[in-house]
């Protein structure tokens, strides 16, 4: 099972993983934020996409990450935003799309 040995903050603001099977992921506050699956950002009945990205501004900064059980991670943001959580998998898909 993929779980994080480590998360980080990069010198460039981003929020990144080390994973247990030694690779690495970085993501920018605002991808994270952009990507967030909870139920007020993703229809959760259809998968439609509700978050207007143009009310995520470019500065959003991650305020705090937290273990979510062991397959996720859940953060907050200073825009607000704090129900996402972030299952492991998802993390790694989006590292793939970069």
């Amino acid at each position: 099972m993929l779980q994080p040995k480590k998360v980080f903050r990069t010198p460039e603001g981003k929020l990144g993983f080390e994973w247990n099977d030694g690779s690495r992921s970085a993501f920018s506050p605002r991808q994270l934020r952009l990507a967030c699956p909870c139920a007020l950002c993703v229809d959760e009945h259809t998968g439609e996409k509700l978050l207007d990205p143009s009310t995520v501004p470019e500065s959003v900064k991650v305020l705090q990450v937290q273990s979510v059980g062991r397959y996720a991670v859940g953060i907050s943001f200073d825009d607000g935003h704090r129900s996402g959580i972030y299952p492991y998998d998802k993390l790694m898909e989006l590292t793939k799309k970069a």
